[in-house]
Parts: C-alpha cells; structure tokens; sequence
C-alpha cells in the first residue's frame, strides 16, 4: 500500500496524458464496496432561444439538444455509416399562454454508431437543431423524445419570448471571433479545465456597463479551494446576431457551431469569466445597466456548474477512499475514513490538491484521470471469483501507470496464459502477468526495457 515518493511523481506526470478510455454501464456484481450508481448524465439535453426575425413582427424560436446513444434502441446495419442504427424521433410541440398548440415540428434521423461498446456509451450523443418562426408572444415548448414507438423522455420548458437582453449561451475556449460552439446543458455549464464564456444577444438600445459572475453557493467540498470572484472580461459587438449557420441540421456526433453575423439594432456581449473560479454549485451573472428610462438597473441569469462526466467510482466516497489505496499511506488511508460522504470527498479532493501539479486550476487533470482509469479497470478486470477488476493485480497497475498501448496475450502452455504489458518512457518497463488454469491473473515479474 505504501508507495515511495519517486514512485508518487511518475505516478502523477503519467496521470496528465489521458490513457484511451472506454465508458461503461458499472453495475453492482458481488462487490461488497461499490454501490449501484445513478449516472450524472441526462437522456436529453436542451437549449431553447427565441432570436429576432427579418420581420419585426416575428421570432425564431431554435431548439438545440443532444441525445444519449445509451438511450436509443439500436439495430444492425449493413451501410458503411456504421454497424449499429438508430431512428429517434424529437416532437417539438409550441404552446401560447392560453393553452393553444401554435406551432409543431418534427425532427428524425438516422444515429449510427460503430460498436455495440459505442451504441451503449454513457457519454457519447448524438446533436441535432430545428426551428420554428413564430409571431412575436410568449410561448411554451414541450419535447418528447421517442424511439421505436417507446416514450424515452418528455419535457416541458420554460416559458420563453423575445426580449431585448435574450438568454446566455455558454460556452468554452474562445469565443471572440465568428463562430462558436454552445455547451448543449439546459441552461448550465459543465465543470470543465478550459475557459468558459456566457454569449449574449441584446438590443442597440441597451447599454450594459459591466457584468459580475456571483458565487451563490460551491459545493461543500470544493469550498476551501475555490478562489474570489474578479471583474469579468467583456466585449461588445455591434449591430450583430446570433444565428445558426444551416437552420435545419441533422444528426451528427459533434456539436452544431453558431454563427455571429451582421444584423441592424442588435449587439453581442460576449463575457469571460475569470479564470480557476468556476467549482460545482451554483452561480449567477448580473449584467449592470445604464440606459436611459431603465425601470431595472440589473438582469440576472441564475446558474449550475455540473460536472456530467465525473468518474462514476468518485461519486461514492467512501468507495473513491478505497480505490485510493495504491497511491496513500497507511496513516493517510485512515486519516480520509469517517464523517459524511461531503467531509470524506473532501479529503480526497484535499489531497490531490496538495499533490496536483498544477495547482492553480480547480479541475483536477490527475485525480480526473486516475478515476476515470478505475472506472474502465472494475469492469475490464472482472471475473467471477473477482467481482471487482480495480482490486486486482492487473488493476493496481493500470491506475498507477495507466492502460499500456501494446499488450500481448501469449497462448496458453501446460495450462498457464500469460499477459505482457509494455511501457515506454518514461516508465521503460515490461509487467508480466500469469493466470494458472483455474485461478486469477498474479503479476509475476516487473522487468527493465
């Protein structure tokens, strides 16, 4: 269990280059540590914008969303698109106020996916668009995703209208140029490494001074690391819009980019937010204004930072403890058990902090990575007398050290097949491992390359 220090830092210069991973359903079977996880994924996700029309008395009403593969009914398929297809149908159905079905379309594709591993994956979507022109009013949406006849999720949101400082799109890297890619998280943000930015559209006749991002409340362990809040960056472009480069899209494994492009009586704001700040909870942008005859000084736009694709062997605490035993002390290992899931996650998140090379994010690359290795390792090391892969010997070395690109299986001889793992530098290293007919893979030898 104890590791020495030299070991501790190729350990974490090996967790900052991501090993291939591949996502899947991890289910309780005979562990006696890890529980039955709720993914953090949703089925569904949506954006609803209502953007100004060439027509003064009209609207566009977009509709982004991502659908999850694992959601989908797939069949085979004999096209060189892929070898597994889906058929889902998005119903967007537009209400008035009152009740009355003013406006209904339709979008259906055809969602390939090239593996069976591919068409169950957790985190792979598939990303399509549709819109519709409306008269200017406030509207409500309900959408109903459904495939081979099988209601997968329904949704009703919020009320929308057209209005003069429209709805942010949030989105990450760079935003100042013209186009960018919206994170599609119903109104959210993930809990991401890069930087995030809010995109507004708002009216020629609105002047916005400035923009505060507020920290209404992070989540309890990531309280002690979190730093203040400071000015945002803003940048306003004029007499612009926010439109979709093809209004129609299919489907497609990537996101849709927007476009921003020439529009009289309309600007963008464009904000960034203050880098490392940004930690799970929940947040608000306040927009400042200074126009004339304002009847409010100040708009506000409420918030969540989720972070969707946390390892799911991170979500128990008390789990994430145990899986940390090949890297923590014997002292260490104890110092993190007792208390709440809140105060035990907080230890360990403490503790990476304390190691982490790069300290000045809140993102933490290397624990990220270390759990997502664990995640691949419980089911890929599995068998029936061990039910969980990350506690075996082929485990342990693929959290330290990561899974290796080049393994070889040699056919088995008087009853014993044997594994080779080989590692380039800078671990410069070959593990070998055997598996006696009848019993579990040992590691049997480490040797020099």
């Amino acid at each position: 269990m104890i590791y020495n220090k030299f070991k501790l830092v190729i350990v974490f210069l090996l967790l900052l280059i991501p090993s291939k991973v591949v996502f899947s359903q991890i289910q309780k079977s005979g562990s006696s540590l890890y529980p039955t996880l709720n993914s953090n994924r949703e089925q569904l996700y949506t954006e609803l914008r209502a953007l100004p029309h060439k027509s003064s008395d009209s609207m566009l009403i977009l509709v982004l969303f991502r659908i999850q593969y694992d959601a989908l009914i797939f069949e085979k398929n004999n096209t060189f698109r892929g070898e597994l297809v889906a058929m889902p149908t998005l119903e967007i159905e537009i209400k008035d106020t009152n009740g009355v079905i003013r406006g209904r379309v339709q979008w259906k594709d055809s969602v390939f996916a090239q593996t069976y591993e591919q068409s169950n994956d957790e985190a792979v979507y598939a990303y399509g668009m549709r819109s519709l022109i409306m008269l200017n009013n406030q509207y409500v949406a309900t959408l109903s995703l459904s495939d081979k006849g099988r209601i997968i999720k329904k949704v009703r949101l919020p009320a929308i209208s057209r209005r003069d400082i429209g709805q942010p799109y949030f989105c990450s890297g760079n935003p100042f140029s013209d186009a960018f890619t919206p994170d599609i998280y119903n109104g959210n943000i993930p809990f991401i490494s890069s930087k995030q930015c809010a995109i507004i559209p708002i009216a020629s006749t609105i002047t916005i001074s400035s923009a505060s991002l507020v920290r209404l409340r992070a989540n309890e362990e990531y309280a002690d690391h979190v730093k203040s809040m400071s000015s945002t960056k803003t940048e306003l472009r004029q007499q612009v819009i926010i439109t979709p480069e093809h209004i129609e899209e299919s489907a497609s494994i990537q996101p849709f980019p927007l476009m921003i492009s020439d529009f009289s009586g309309y600007n963008v704001l464009i904000i960034q937010f203050p880098d490392n700040v940004i930690a799970p909870g929940r947040y608000a942008l306040i927009l400042h204004r200074t126009d004339k005859n304002v009847v409010k000084d100040s708009i506000r736009f409420d918030f969540n930072c989720q972070w969707e694709d946390m390892p799911k062997t991170l979500i128990s605490a008390e789990y994430a403890r145990q899986v940390m035993k090949y890297l923590l002390t014997d002292d260490e290992f104890d110092a993190m058990s007792g208390g709440t899931d809140a105060e035990i996650l907080k230890r360990i998140i403490h503790w990476w902090k304390k190691n982490d090379p790069t300290p000045a994010t809140i993102y933490d690359e290397p624990m990220t990575e270390y759990f997502r290795r664990a995640d691949r390792a419980f089911t890929e090391f599995q068998t029936i007398s061990e039910s969980d892969g990350i506690m075996t010997q082929r485990g342990k070395i693929a959290l330290l050290y990561g899974f290796p690109k080049q393994r070889d299986t040699e056919i088995p001889t008087q009853g014993v097949k044997k594994e080779i793992w080989k590692y380039p530098a800078p671990i410069n290293k070959r593990f070998i491992f055997t598996q006696q007919s009848g019993k579990n893979f040992a590691l049997t030898a480490i040797e020099d390359l």
